[in-house]
């Protein structure tokens, strides 16, 4: 020890100070005293050192060797717990990027740990529900049971509009990890997948079972050949409304799937517009009065993909607008919005407001028996709002419904395009 000879010349200066005020045999008493008191401490400091060393060769150490291997022991474990500590913070982070909600139970039910998805699926609170029984948290029978018997299904449980799905895994000393997903995306996405191989089924159905009749009936009954050409006439009809809905069907599923952007051609707007204007008077067969106001706009983008969107708003009002009703075409520069629209009006029943934020859904009717008389794919809508998507342009929709006390009834379709578009 470097400090001992410092040490006991302070003793001695002390004791020589002792003897001249005091008597000499009480000076050598305290400093026996002091001396004594002096080697236990040092003793009993170097016998703990080296049962903190635990070496065989601390023995032959001194105190401040082995002080200096505690200090140098005791700084390598604060740099343990450094490390550990940001091993648990990075283990943290990693939990807490993980959208799934995690949950550690105990082996009576109770949270010992959670991610902040879980509280955040949950609506918990860390500090208030930490170390509760989580069947009082999360209520549902389902989920109760489930928690007490994992031999059950997985279950999947509705609250506040989410889909949750509840997985279990049983872990070491009775605890479990439970694993809480958010379903509700999936559960949309089935039910459409549901929806929509239900209503291809249906459409597909009605025009098959009628060219099946007329086929049964050309075969075993003897026709002349007015019956026999109208029958075919029907089977021919029939057939064009199947593979104009395999077209559309084909036409959804390449915009749904094309993650790329469209074409960037320079498209004659104004041509594109008058070409479907053409093809809607002949669908129109002189039923309708048709009007058009076509500004000479070119703009970048599909030319087919943009064809197709503009013919779908026409021949839709062409199908849902009374004999004798009028039907609009304006392709125009708004300056007052700084874009280029194409509005589609006609004088149609008008469509009701409940409807409209649904009318661009794959299948969407409004009126299914009328649809079915139009010959209408249901798909029309879906695919301007996926062609307008692509183009960054906007779809709205206004409509006024027949007999409302505005006056005039009918649809307004009207596709904006960004000015940027323009060439």
């Amino acid at each position: 020890m470097k400090s001992l000879p410092q040490i006991v010349v302070a003793i001695a200066v002390l004791s020589v100070v002792l003897s001249i005020v005091w008597t000499p045999w009480i000076a050598v008493v305290v400093l026996g005293l002091m001396c004594a008191r002096l080697l236990f401490m040092v003793l009993r400091q170097e016998t703990a050192a080296i049962e903190l060393l635990q070496e065989p060769a601390g023995v032959r150490r001194t105190f401040d060797d082995a002080l200096n291997i505690v200090r140098v022991r005791l700084k390598e474990g604060e740099q343990s717990l450094k490390d550990r500590d940001a091993e648990i913070a990075q283990r943290k982070q990693i939990t807490n990027a993980v959208p799934d909600g995690l949950f550690l139970l105990d082996d009576s039910g109770r949270i010992v740990w959670c991610n902040q998805a879980a509280l955040v699926m949950h609506s918990l609170d860390a500090f208030r529900d930490m170390g509760k029984p989580i069947a009082q948290l999360i209520r549902s029978p389902e989920f109760a049971a489930y928690l007490n018997d994992e031999s059950l299904p997985e279950p999947v449980v509705t609250s506040g509009g989410r889909t949750i799905l509840f997985h279990l895994e049983r872990g070491s000393a009775g605890a479990r990890l439970l694993l809480t997903r958010d379903v509700t995306d999936r559960e949309r996405l089935d039910r459409m997948r549901r929806d929509f191989v239900a209503n291809v089924s249906h459409e597909l159905r009605t025009p098959l079972t009628v060219v099946g009749g007329f086929v049964e009936t050309l075969t075993d009954l003897p026709l002349d050949d007015d019956e026999r050409s109208r029958y075919l006439q029907m089977i021919a009809t029939q057939t064009t409304n199947m593979r104009r809905l395999v077209e559309d069907l084909l036409i959804l599923a390449r915009l749904e799937n094309d993650q790329l952007p469209p074409e960037t051609a320079v498209v004659d707007l104004s041509h594109i517009a008058r070409d479907v204007l053409a093809d809607a008077e002949a669908l129109s067969a002189g039923a309708h009065t048709f009007e058009a106001n076509i500004a000479p706009l070119k703009i970048s983008g599909s030319a087919n993909e943009l064809r197709s969107a503009l013919g779908n708003l026409l021949s839709n009002a062409v199908r849902y607008t009374p004999t004798g009703g009028r039907i609009s075409l304006h392709v125009f520069a708004d300056a007052e919005k700084n874009d280029i629209a194409v509005e589609v009006k006609d004088s149609g029943v008008g469509i009701a407001p409940e409807h409209l934020p649904r009318l661009t859904e794959r299948f969407y009717r409004v009126d299914r028996s009328r649809s079915r008389e139009t010959g209408g794919t249901g798909l029309g809508l879906a695919i301007v709002k996926h062609v307008a998507q692509r183009h960054h342009a906007k779809f709205e929709i206004e409509s006024v419904v027949q007999g409302a006390s505005s006056g005039e009834h009918g649809s307004t379709f009207r596709l904006r395009f960004p000015a940027s578009a323009s060439t």
